[in-house]
């Protein structure tokens, strides 16, 4: 595992209906993840934060979504990852470090593999671990303090 260098909150809100089995729901844009690898991820339960940063109650479990990370070139760099399996909660604290690629947030998606404990205006949470591209050469380095 590499160091945390930067971190941001996000959250993909549910919307005013509780949606279906097989839904996907869009991530929207957050500006300061433009332009940005990303590094490593984890996803949230109300059991660790309870308010979302829009102040949405945060879902009560994730264990029927799951997560699909796009590349800048349109690829599923991550599909249908489980969130459950992102949740430093249960996986011993730790996050999930990835192979750092070029983020692209808003084709990236959740999956609603079984809405039972979903809640309408709902919102999953996730921090994303990232690395600006303009310090990806030093970031693979290992020079990125120099």
């Amino acid at each position: 595992m590499r160091p945390i260098l930067r971190s941001y909150l996000i959250e993909v809100n549910l919307g005013a209906a509780v949606p279906g089995a097989g839904q996907n729901i869009n991530i929207q844009d957050y500006p300061q993840l433009r332009d940005v690898y990303i590094t490593g991820i984890e996803s949230f339960n109300a059991d660790q934060i309870t308010k979302s940063p829009a102040g949405k109650d945060v879902v009560g479990i994730n264990t029927g979504i799951t997560l699909t990370l796009m590349d800048k070139f349109n690829m599923e760099m991550m599909f249908q990852y489980p969130t459950s399996d992102l949740n430093p909660g249960v996986v011993s604290g730790f996050y999930r470090d990835i192979v750092p690629f070029y983020l692209q947030l808003t084709k990236s998606y959740i999956t609603i593999l079984d809405p039972a404990g979903l809640n309408a205006n709902e919102s999953v949470v996730f921090n994303v671990f990232y690395i600006q591209s303009k310090d990806y050469e030093k970031y693979k380095s290992g020079n990125l303090r120099k």
